[in-house]
Parts: C-alpha cells; structure tokens; sequence
C-alpha cells in the first residue's frame, strides 16, 4: 500500500487528501502557512458533497518548510510513496523542487496535477525525470475555508510519465522504466480505490495539452466576464470567438507535433456542459483578488506560439485583459 504527501491545500488538495485518507491510506498534508496547519490539525478536512453526509478525516499536516512526516519514523519495509502536487503551477519552482527531493526516497515519486506547461522542466532541475508522473483531471472541487471544501463534480484523472524531449536528460534505465510501470499502476488503482476514476495514459503529454487548450478557452473568458463555465455558451456571439481560441493553440500544437484527439471542440462544449455551475479557477482567483495562473496557461501558448513565429492575437487579448483584471485587484488590494 502507497503512501501519499498531498503539497498545497487548496480545493484539489483537500479533496485528494481527504478521499485518500477515508479509503485507509496513509497520507501526509503540506502547507504553507502555520495558521492553517493549527486549524487542520485541530478539525481535520472536511469534504462535502450535495446529496451526502460530510466527510471528516484527521490525518498528518506539515508545514513546506518541514520535514517529511513519513521519514520520522523507519518503515518495516520500503513502501511506495507519492509526492502528489495540487498547488498552482505559478507555485512549482526551483526552490520548490529542491524541497521536494529532500522529501524523497529511495520509492518516491512525484505526481503533476498543474494547468499549463512547463513545471515539469523546473522540477527536473532536482528532480530525476524518470520519478515524475504527469497527471490531469477533471475532479470538480470548491475551497470554503482551510479546513473544508466541496466535492463539486465527479471526474476522470489521467496519469503517465513525463518524457523529457531534450537531450540534456538522459534516458531513463530499463529497471527504473520496469519500476516505473509498477508504480503507474499501483498508482491508478489505489486512486480507484479511494473513489477517483483513474486511467493510465501513454501519451500523457497530449492530454496535458488537451485540457491547456481548453482552460486557455474557459478560464480567461469566465473571468474576464465574471460567469460560470455554462454560461459562455448562454452569451451571444461569443461561440465565434471561442472557436478563434481553440484554433489558434491547435495550431501551436500541431506545430510541436503534438498529437491531439479530433472533435476538440465538441469536447470544449461538453466540458462547459458538465461543468454549467462550476466558477472556474481563474475566476475564483478574480474573484478573491489573487495572482491567476493566465501566465501559465494563456501565457505559455503565446510564447510557444510566438517562438514558432505564429500569430497568437486572440489570445493576446485575452491574456491581457486578465492582467488587466490583476492589475486592478493589486491597486485596490
């Protein structure tokens, strides 16, 4: 049975923390701030869900700056330990990932839940390429306080390894590859297990940029028009400019090579469907006077896009719109 270290305690971490916890596995909770981990540690996570009883679950909570819960004690036998990150993908830095190895043994492996590209290269600065997995979901959840969140919407999570494309990395050794599978499966179904419908994906790049293409559509119009995912389809003449943010990042896409499924589009529509009343994270950022993650998301294309000497003037204004809308919120902060 693994191990989890949930890091970042924000809706998506409170979820996985609390669902891994319920399901009897042993799981650790990062967080930044003293405050909270004083507030978790004294009422544990709350977990609600419409139509059901609140879960609550107490489990350990540690600061970032803090050692390892798991490495206070010997294990009986070496056990699979997953370092799973649901902090924004503006928090995975450099000094971030040297945290991150120092918590690592010799069966450690670190889980990717970040929007947007990039994190997985500046953890690699610490990080072994062949101990990070890259994962995407669709898991719906609202933060109400430090200690309690909603479980919004049932989704799927995706997992596979990262597959460095420069040569600066070496090639990850057969035995480490072996041991990887091994990992990646026990992985999904301990998820499984726990409640989240999990699937293994050998292209997990393409699904990374799957959802990018789609959050570079919904979160910077939700929060630039301050409405809920269903509600752009509700807006009149906004489909049109939907389709002209869609089709710019595939072409980036299609310039890296990278493989995308057809119907993207039609996948955009339902994902604003299933996720009708859901505020998307960008505008909860709006919303609550935070730096958003427009740089990682919207941000990342347009560089991409930009070093391909294609043109990204959709989503241009968006980005710059949403900047906008920070600028604002620091001013008045």
């Amino acid at each position: 049975m693994g191990r989890y270290t949930i890091v970042g305690a924000g809706a998506l971490g409170i979820l996985f923390a609390a669902k891994l916890t319920a399901g009897g596995y042993r799981t650790e909770l990062v967080v930044r701030r003293e405050e909270q981990r004083q507030r978790l540690a004294q009422e544990g996570i709350t977990l609600g869900r419409e139509g059901e009883a609140p879960l609550r679950v107490f489990l350990d909570v540690t600061r970032i700056d803090e050692p390892d819960a798991g490495s206070r004690g010997v294990a009986e036998a070496p056990e699979l330990h997953y370092i799973v990150l649901t902090v924004k993908q503006t928090d995975i830095t450099v000094q971030l990932a040297e945290n991150l190895r120092s918590r690592m043994g010799p069966m450690s492996w670190v889980v990717c839940l970040q929007n947007g590209i990039g994190h997985a290269e500046t953890l690699a600065t610490h990080i072994p390429a062949g101990r990070l997995l890259l994962a995407v979901t669709t898991e719906a959840a609202l933060k109400r306080s430090d200690t309690a969140a909603d479980h919004t919407g049932q989704g799927e999570t995706w997992a596979g390894p990262w597959t460095p494309d420069s040569s600066r990395f070496q090639d990850v050794s057969g035995t480490e590859r072996s041991l990887m599978e091994i990992t990646q499966k026990n992985l999904a179904k301990e998820l499984e297990s726990a409640g989240f419908r999990t699937f293994l994906s050998n292209d997990i790049t393409s699904r990374i940029w799957q959802k990018l293409l789609i959050n570079a559509v919904v979160n910077p119009l939700t929060a630039i028009l301050h409405v809920r995912n269903g509600e752009l389809l509700q807006t009149s003449g906004l489909q049109d400019y939907m389709r002209d943010l869609l089709a710019e990042g595939e072409k980036v896409a299609a310039a890296l090579g990278i493989q995308l499924e057809s119907g993207l589009w039609e996948r955009l529509l339902q994902v604003c469907r299933l996720t009708a009343t859901n505020r998307s994270s960008m505008l909860q950022d709006i919303l609550a006077g935070r730096r958003t993650e427009i740089e990682a998301i919207n941000g990342s294309l347009i560089r991409k896009g930009e070093d391909l000497g294609l043109d990204m003037t959709v989503h241009k204004s968006v980005y710059r719109l949403v900047k906008a809308l920070e600028e604002r919120n620091s001013a008045n902060g």
